[in-house]
């Protein structure tokens, strides 16, 4: 709360929320996310009127052996300031929506014929709450929309960004793997999906820059 106040105190209109590929040639962001630090990096920019800051998170194990389990530290460093607004360069939310109802179909259907039936009502799942009235409903970060501004549209994304999240590390979509045509399928489908997904979450928050709570 003393670095919101902080931020409005210096004339912060809005934050907004930026997901930068790693582009390491040695493993692809999908395949790292699963790892600290993997998956790409993950930036907060706040927004003043003719400049903005740059801020990134870093995770660090403080207390390995905590009975509850709270290992973690994470600290936000300002790693850009006084440059100017980053340009929001991806697609409509409609757009967005479209190309995941696509590729949801189709990788629903590759885990259906490999047998893979929770993955395919994963993706069965996350394709229903991209035409539903209450996508948030039914999921587990329900707060993730908390002021009435968001379009819903963008809850919809939300909602399908949370029930498709299969990356990570062992048993998730990730650990799986396939022979010959199957296995380039699954990459080209899995790659396309994991895109889609930060493209989704970032363009859903960023409807909210700058708009007052309630």
């Amino acid at each position: 709360m003393q670095w919101i106040a902080r931020l409005r105190d210096e004339g912060t209109t809005g934050l907004r929320l930026h997901a930068v590929a790693h582009n390491d040639p040695g493993i692809s962001d999908r395949m790292s996310v699963g790892f600290v630090g993997g998956g790409g990096r993950w930036l907060i920019e706040t927004q003043q009127a003719r400049v903005s800051d740059v801020w990134q998170a870093r995770w660090q194990v403080v207390n390995k052996d905590d009975p509850d389990q709270k290992i973690w530290e994470v600290a936000y460093f300002r790693i850009d300031q006084g440059r100017s607004h980053i340009p929001l360069r991806t697609k409509s939310l409609t757009a967005l929506r479209q190309d995941l109802m696509t590729v949801l179909s189709k990788i629903e259907a590759f885990a259906a014929r490999q047998k893979l039936e929770h993955f395919a009502g994963v993706f069965r799942k996350a394709r229903g709450l991209l035409s539903s009235d209450h996508p948030l409903a039914e999921t587990y970060h329900s707060d993730l929309a908390p002021t009435p501004a968001m379009p819903l549209e963008a809850k919809q994304l939300l909602g399908a960004v949370q029930a498709a999240w299969v990356f990570g590390g062992m048993g998730t979509w990730n650990d799986l793997g396939f022979d010959g045509d199957d296995q380039r399928e699954n990459d080209a489908l899995s790659g396309e999906l994991f895109v889609l997904l930060n493209q989704a979450l970032c363009s859903a928050i960023n409807t909210t820059s700058g708009v007052a709570g309630p």
